[in-house]
């Protein structure tokens, strides 16, 4: 990298430029990356220089991913922001400031978080109408705002009833009940969204667990020659079963998963047989390992789902779009 080049000072400029091509408002119409690399290129950066910023990008973005996960929020929010001053169109970065400040909405009662947790999710859709944390986080908020809309109209008819003193102390007692109910109602839904929030970040644990699992597969298969036809054909049902599991949902990707684990199960039998000794064991412990994790990971989401489902039976149905989620299947 040139001497002259100060990285800092170029960020700082990236995130000029993308506020002043942005504005308040998220129908304009922002510099693209292209537009915003001919600028950086124009300003004396080399394309290896930018190639190198937007790889840091991706770092950025992965810790926020890995600060999420661990409901450290601040540092999530605060490493999104590095990744989207570098580029402000990388995938799934505007969803990490979205749910981060979500989800410090719903701990602290910070309008201000939710504002942002909203502003986030709409940016990202505009690049990504399918993206589903972003869908969620809106959904989330548009109940909530529904619950307060409710809320103001109850105290807004108590204002406007009148006639009489008893009238009036059976509206006030009515209102009274209403608001408790409400507000019961509305601290209910919050520990569902709360909940039911904690059960997808488990479930994506999960899921990322099995994939470092699932990485390490093809490094097992080169441990050993090509020539076993039984391990040929397991690694041909390896891949046909991970490919499906692109697509597939509940009771089926349980399902999946486990004749993965039994396909693999006896590769490795066969690997530990046919592979040499140093090759072989050190592999056998990565892979032995992360499965240990998938167990760990797999049991923490099924705690979250106990703890969810116990909310969803205790509303008695009063929000129906909360149903009762199956446990992670162990077997």
């Amino acid at each position: 990298m040139a001497a002259a080049y100060n990285e800092d000072k170029f960020k700082e400029h990236i995130r000029t430029v993308v506020e002043q091509a942005e504005g308040d408002s998220l129908t304009e119409r922002p510099l693209t990356l292209s537009e915003l690399k001919e600028l950086a290129i124009s300003m004396g950066l080399s394309e290896e220089e930018w190639d190198e910023l937007q790889a840091k990008a991706h770092v950025h973005l992965k810790m926020a991913q890995d600060h999420l996960k661990a409901r450290n929020f601040n540092d999530a929010i605060a490493d999104a922001e590095k990744a989207t001053q570098i580029n402000p169109y990388l995938p799934n970065s505007n969803s990490v400031l979205a749910k981060s400040y979500q989800m410090l909405w719903l701990e602290d009662d910070d309008e201000k978080a939710r504002e942002k947790a909203e502003y986030y999710a709409r940016k990202e859709l505009l690049t990504d109408p399918t993206d589903q944390i972003a869908i969620n986080v809106l959904s989330a908020i548009n109940k909530n705002k529904k619950i307060a809309g409710s809320e103001s109209k109850s105290k807004k008819l108590f204002l406007y009833l009148g006639g009489g003193v008893l009238a009036l102390l059976l509206i006030f007692y009515f209102m009274k009940s209403s608001s408790t109910s409400s507000a019961q109602s509305s601290e209910l839904e919050t520990k569902l969204i709360v909940a039911q929030e904690d059960v997808n970040a488990k479930f994506d644990l999960v899921q990322t667990a099995i994939d470092q699992r699932n990485n390490m597969i093809p490094d097992l298969f080169n441990a050993v020659d090509g020539n076993n036809s039984d391990l040929n054909a397991l690694n041909k049902e390896i891949d046909r079963l991970r490919e499906k599991l692109k697509t597939a949902n509940g009771s089926e990707r349980y399902k999946l998963e486990s004749q993965l684990e039994e396909a693999l199960a006896e590769a490795k039998k066969i690997v530990r047989q046919q592979g040499s000794a140093d090759n072989v064991e050190v592999m056998l412990v990565q892979i032995e390992g992360a499965e240990n994790r998938i167990a760990f990971e797999k049991k923490s989401y099924n705690d979250a789902v106990k703890a969810y489902n116990i909310l969803v039976k205790q509303s008695k149905g009063e929000f129906p779009e909360y149903e009762i989620q199956p446990y992670y299947n162990e077997e």
